[in-house]
């Protein structure tokens, strides 16, 4: 059983915490994502539990074993890293192998295990070449393949898509969901891709200047943020983000109106909307009606924002939507849909 416990894990150089005693249970054989922006400490994280950085506090428990102290090489975790990390004056093979003949592997075994681990990723048939020779699609591949010959008990992924463009992206994304399902191996994953934690993660941590902001599956992190920061973070587009304040079951802000909320008075609110919970409508329904400021064609739908006052907002249309910009349109949100946050903390406001 390879979970991952991390207890009040902090890390701190200084006056300047990276880390700030985190609590995390990472289950057997899942698939756990760290997601956030630069600096919010996600890749501290993972080279804790690697061994790459020793914690300032707290305990750090792999397959119920404590490795707070252990060394790196003694923590039977593989990683994969951003810049593939390969030897070039090897080959794919021998690049493979490597980690066989460190860990002194009978030399009868490592063949099998080299060509097992290169036809999970389709290299079976470029095993000879040097990593000069391979497009970055098929060295991450590689990489890929040398973390999956060791069979350790986790695997470590910083980044590893990133220096890829978009359509290999994708690929390499379901490949990874595949094999990570098909070997069964504990997998701590790190993004500041909001659309590849969606997509692979069985659960996603969500962390902001040190500390983990949310926790739970992409659904309902999703369905349910549990604060602004999280809520304006996931969403491919963001998510409309409106300041006001409410009176007696209706927001109010700048150029919007909303009634029939459950919430309480609040002096100093944020409304949030989805672009998708935005519909175009006729005045009498409006929420709120400005001149149109862009249109947007996506293929399978239409981007449409307004201008209110200084701030844009979004919604979602048909993939034939058209209109003359500076043409007024009037939006309706969804009510079941919407959140409030407050405007000081941040913090989901629940209904009286």
């Amino acid at each position: 059983m390879a979970s991952i416990s991390l207890k009040k894990v902090s890390k701190a150089w200084g006056a300047v915490v990276g880390v700030d005693a985190i609590d995390l249970e990472i289950n057997d054989k899942e698939f756990m994502v760290f997601l956030g922006p630069s600096g919010c400490g996600k890749t501290t994280t993972m080279r804790m539990i690697a061994g790459l950085e020793m914690p300032t506090g707290g305990e750090i428990d792999i397959a119920g074993q404590r490795m707070t102290d252990v060394d790196a090489r003694d923590r039977d975790v593989a990683m994969v890293f951003q810049s593939y990390a390969l030897y070039p004056n090897m080959s794919i093979y021998e690049n493979i192998r490597f980690p066989l003949r460190m860990r002194g592997v009978p030399k009868t075994e490592q063949d099998g295990l080299v060509r097992k681990a290169a036809e999970m990723v389709e290299l079976g048939d470029l095993l000879e070449r040097k990593p000069k020779a391979l497009s970055g699609g098929q060295r991450q591949r590689a990489a890929l393949a040398r973390a999956i010959v060791r069979q350790p008990q986790v695997f470590l992924m910083d980044e590893p898509l990133s220096n890829l463009d978009a359509k290999l992206r994708l690929s390499m994304r379901a490949q990874l969901k595949h094999i990570q399902k098909r070997l069964e191996t504990t997998t701590v994953y790190v993004t500041h891709d909001q659309i590849e934690a969606m997509t692979l993660a069985d659960r996603i941590a969500i962390m902001n200047k040190g500390k983990i902001q949310q926790l739970g599956t992409p659904d309902e992190i999703y369905n349910n943020p549990t604060n602004m920061f999280v809520a304006g973070f996931i969403g491919s587009t963001p998510m409309n983000l409106i300041k006001g304040s409410i009176s007696k079951g209706v927001f109010g802000g700048p150029g919007v109106s909303v009634s029939g909320l459950k919430h309480a008075d609040h002096a100093k609110v944020v409304f949030g909307i989805r672009p998708e919970d935005v519909m175009i409508v006729t005045k009498t329904k409006a929420h709120l009606t400005a001149p149109l400021y862009s249109l947007e064609p996506t293929g399978d739908q239409t981007l449409v924002a307004v201008k209110n006052g200084e701030q844009l907002i979004v919604a979602r249309a048909a993939r034939d939507y058209q209109a003359a910009i500076d043409t007024p349109l009037s939006l309706q949100f969804d009510l079941g849909r919407a959140f409030i946050f407050d405007g000081e903390t941040g913090a989901r406001v629940g209904v009286r």
